[in-house]
C-alpha cells in the first residue's frame, strides 16, 4: 500500500485544484465569448402614462444576477437609467422609482428594464451593458402622445350579422408593440399583448367570434370585427 506523507498529500489536493480552477475559467471565458446580449430590432412603441418592457436578455440563456447591469441612455447626464451591482440600485433622478429589473426572476439572462408611467421625455435610445462580460445592446423606444377615437354615433346591427366596432388612434401611431383592449362592461371582449391575440384571457362567450386588422395596426388602426352577433 502506497502512503502519502502529510505535505504530499496537500501538494497533491493544491494541483487538483488549480487543476479543477484553471478548466472552470476556461469554461466561462468560452461561455462568455460565445454569449451575446439581445435587445429588439424594432423600435418600442408606447403611450404617455403607459408602463413598458424593454426588453434585452443573454442568449444563450445564462444567470445575470450576480453580474454588473447598466441601462443608460443617449444624452442623459449621468449616463445611466438603471444601474444593479451586487444587489444594490441607483437609478437617475428622473427615473427614480420608475424603474425595475429581473435579475432574480426566470427566463434565465433577462436582464430587461420595466418603465413605468412613461413621459414624452423617455423616448430615445437605450443601452443595456453588461460591463465585466463587454457585452452591450440597443433598445429604441418612441413615446407617442394620441387619442383614442370611436365613433361618435351608436353602431347598429341585426342579431346575426357581423359587425366592425371602430376605433383607431390620433394622430396615427404604429400599436403592434402595445397592449390593446376591447370590454363590454367587465368581460374581456377581444385581447392584444405581446404581438398576438390572447385568447386565454377572452370572455367564453366572445370566443372565435372576434379579431383586429393586424396590418393596419401599424397605422393606429385597433377597430373590432364582431361576427355572428347576439343579443
Amino acid at each position: 500500500m502506497i502512503q502519502l506523507e502529510h505535505h504530499d498529500l496537500w501538494r497533491m489536493m493544491e494541483s487538483v485544484f488549480l487543476a479543477l480552477l484553471f478548466i472552470c475559467l476556461n469554461l466561462t471565458v468560452l461561455l462568455a465569448a460565445q454569449t451575446q446580449l439581445i435587445g429588439s430590432h424594432q423600435p418600442i412603441v408606447a403611450l404617455v402614462g403607459d408602463d413598458v418592457l424593454l426588453p434585452c436578455h443573454l442568449e444563450p440563456a445564462v444567470s445575470a444576477t450576480y453580474e454588473t447591469v447598466v441601462w443608460s441612455k443617449a444624452g442623459l447626464e449621468p449616463k445611466y437609467v438603471h444601474y444593479h451591482q451586487d444587489g444594490r440600485q441607483k437609478q437617475d433622478p428622473s427615473y427614480y422609482l420608475r424603474t425595475r429589473l429581473f435579475l432574480d426572476e426566470p427566463p434565465c439572462g433577462n436582464v430587461s428594464m420595466k418603465t413605468f408611467t412613461v413621459k414624452l421625455s423617455d423616448a430615445g435610445t437605450y443601452k443595456c451593458s453588461l460591463p465585466a462580460m463587454k457585452k452591450d445592446a440597443d433598445v429604441e423606444l418612441i413615446v407617442g402622445q394620441s387619442d383614442v377615437i370611436g365613433s361618435d354615433q351608436p353602431v347598429k346591427v341585426l342579431v346575426s350579422d357581423d359587425i366592425i366596432l371602430p376605433c383607431h388612434l390620433e394622430p396615427p401611431l404604429d400599436v403592434t408593440t402595445l397592449s390593446v383592449e376591447w370590454r363590454r362592461g367587465p368581460a374581456l371582449v377581444h385581447v392584444y399583448r405581446n404581438r398576438r391575440n390572447d385568447p386565454v384571457s377572452q370572455d367564453q362567450n366572445f370566443k372565435g367570434r372576434t379579431s383586429l386588422f393586424q396590418d393596419e395596426m401599424t397605422r393606429g388602426n385597433i377597430s373590432l370585427k364582431l361576427t355572428d352577433v347576439n343579443e
